[in-house]
């Protein structure tokens, strides 16, 4: 198992470095040897499951090679095999292949085409390294490959401007982030002298009792550790207030917008703390806040979705509001729910970014829904397939996203969290109003494409773009329905996650099974708050049997983010040229430069003219002054006495 698992990761690695050395290659070979790598890794991940649970293994932290063994500490690259980096790696690689196979046909005419397999190849490696990490170091590398392959995706178009912006953005407000995770990172090796997770897990009660002072205030060094993880998690995961690169990260492809919200990298944050759940369970404090984070940015960034016209920006949005229900489970200890909405929102979620791309492609690179409209009998297969994802998105019974996040809203609020438990609730209704908005404006109306379009209903896309549509629907409808099961959630993260017994609490007191669940669902007031929006988007967007006006200081506030839009573009780059500018003209020029070297060297050069004016070279003048010294040592001397 451990070979397989070497392959599995190494294989996109293989497929980078092929393409790297063979670039003036036709694109039948890019495209032969970047998918063909990342088939293997899909192959390799659902037979290493399988084996996984068949053969009833146990979870296994296995170094395969030495960075340092020295006497302080000892460092390894190594592989962390157990059923929660199995279940990650399969829906990273089998979201990274469909959308691989999609990019074919959506690069086909872009003059960087083998560069891009290049980039979505080391993606996906720099994705995995950090599901198979079985220690900290490993982790770190494999956090920052992922932020340097989002730089690169992100800013694909060289020559696109907004692209070059958004990619610094993205790049910088991640290394703000991995200031905290680095800080975490340190403190855990300063403190125990180990990186390892499972040494670490071992010595966590130790770990626990330990106490730090910080300007006079005692804090438990494992809540100092894990707050500074999560100050990491934050970035990566687009969390408040570090979420506002995420959306302008729609500069680059859309196959890369589906990579990055899907499977790879936003999905990073949520992971990682679920990975080290054992160690959020002792902390003092975090948890909460971890959960009052996911719940604030569930519920008002859905606000910001709403008053977007360009379609990838609002699915953005409905990423970020996402990860916000993941990140809330999280702080309620619900971590296997927190992975099951996960995995079900890779696929609905990837999903409608592809459709979003077909509907691009069809419309000439439009993406204001504003000027799209009429599509549902010109593209009837991308029309059927955004329909059953966004009504998972939104949580309709029976659907996968239904079964994740009604269950997360549910069990928020069987705990007893009433203030995040109802900004979950409100965020229904902001998800259910943006993806009506998109549906209702792109499929209805009157076709906005030029009559000859119109009429031809045998050129909806290439087979290519439309196949991984057919594949993504089946996990995007049905996948909740049969992972939701006490039975199978315990199975699933039984031997990887703590705090599992909430979970399964949760499922045998408040609904049994699936089917329950269902039929349960009607009867609640989240059914409530999804069928009101579902009446109100017909009328307001498909009817337009009235209009709201929202006043306009509102509206500005949530369009510009609350404030983050303005904060990232204007107010950080002024005060930090105001910072540089102090420390540059009045610290460094004024009191080192001019203060402290050059009035030192002056004042020492006054004093050596006015010294060297006593080298007269005259004898009697050398005499006179040692005589006066001797008879002033004397007079001293006499007094001393």
């Amino acid at each position: 198992m451990t070979a397989l698992t070497i392959i599995l990761l190494i294989s996109p690695l293989i497929g980078t470095l092929l393409l790297l050395t063979c670039q003036n290659r036709s694109k039948k070979y890019s495209i032969l040897i970047s998918n063909i790598s990342i088939l293997i890794s899909f192959l390799l991940s659902l037979f290493i499951l399988y084996l996984y649970y068949s053969s009833n293994s146990v979870p296994q932290s296995i170094n395969v090679l030495t960075f340092a063994d020295i006497k302080l500490f000892s460092l390894y690259f190594g592989l962390y095999i157990d059923s929660l980096s199995l279940v990650m790696s399969s829906v990273v690689t089998s979201v990274s292949l469909l959308v691989h196979y999609y990019s074919i046909s959506y690069m086909k005419h872009d003059r960087s085409f083998n560069r891009f397999f290049i980039y979505t190849n080391f993606f996906t490696f720099s994705m995995l390294l950090i599901v198979f990490s079985n220690n900290f170091l490993q982790l770190f590398i494999g956090w920052e490959l992922v932020g340097l392959s989002s730089y690169l995706l992100i800013g694909f178009w060289i020559k696109k401007e907004s692209a070059i912006s958004a990619n610094y953005k993205a790049f910088l407000v991640n290394r703000v982030g991995d200031v905290g995770l680095l800080l975490g990172l340190c403190l855990i090796l300063l403190s125990y002298s180990t990186t390892d997770y499972n040494q670490i897990f071992e010595i966590k009660n130790s770990i626990d009792m330990d106490r730090m002072d910080i300007f006079g205030y005692s804090f438990s060094a494992l809540s100092a550790i894990c707050m500074l993880l999560f100050i990491g998690a934050m970035a990566k995961s687009a969390q408040v207030p570090l979420q506002f690169w995420l959306p302008d990260s729609m500069e680059g492809p859309t196959p890369i917008s589906a990579l990055i919200h899907a499977a790879t990298m936003v999905t990073a944050g949520i992971y990682m703390v679920a990975r080290l759940s054992p160690l959020y369970e002792l902390t003092d404090g975090v948890l909460i806040f971890i959960l009052y984070i996911g719940s604030i940015t569930a519920f008002f960034l859905g606000l910001v979705a709403l008053v977007q016209n360009d379609i990838k920006r609002i699915i953005a949005y409905s990423t970020i509001s996402q990860l916000g229900y993941m990140t809330a489970a999280l702080g309620a200890s619900l971590y296997s729910l927190a992975m099951f909405h996960l995995i079900t929102h890779a696929f609905f979620k990837a999903l409608l970014f592809l459709c979003a791309g077909s509907i691009i492609i069809k419309c000439h690179h439009e993406q204001d829904i504003r000027k799209i409209a009429g599509l549902r009998k010109v593209m009837p297969i991308t029309y059927l397939a955004f329909l059953y994802a966004s009504l998972s998105l939104i949580g309709f019974p029976l659907t996968s996203g239904f079964y994740s996040k009604e269950s997360i809203i549910d069990a928020v609020g069987y705990f007893g969290h009433t203030i995040p438990y109802l900004m979950l609730l409100l965020s229904i209704f902001t998800t259910t109003l943006y993806t009506s908005k998109i549906f209702f404006k792109v499929f209805f109306g009157k076709c906005s494409l030029p009559k000859s379009e119109e009429n031809n209903f045998k050129i909806e896309n290439d087979r290519q773009m439309l196949l991984p549509l057919f594949v993504l629907t089946a996990p995007a409808v049905f996948l909740g329905l049969f992972i939701y099961d006490p039975l199978m959630m315990g199975l699933l993260f039984q031997d990887s996650l703590a705090a599992n017994e909430l979970t399964i609490s949760f499922y045998n007191n408040y609904v049994i099974n699936s089917l329950n669940f269902f039929l349960h669902s009607f009867m609640t007031i989240n059914f409530l708050i999804l069928f009101a929006g579902l009446i109100f988007s017909y009328f307001y967007f498909y009817k337009r049997s009235f209009d709201i006006s929202i006043p306009r200081f509102i509206r500005a506030v949530i369009e510009k983010e609350y404030g983050f839009d303005s904060l990232s573009r204007y107010f950080i780059p002024r005060i930090q040229n105001n910072i540089s500018r102090f420390l540059w003209k009045d610290i460094d020029i004024s009191t080192i430069d001019n203060g402290l070297i050059n009035n030192t060297s002056n004042i020492i050069n006054s004093l050596s003219n006015k010294v060297k004016k006593l080298q007269t070279g005259y004898i009697y003048h050398y005499s006179l002054i040692i005589i006066s010294a001797l008879i002033l040592l004397l007079i001293i001397m006499r007094i001393a006495h």
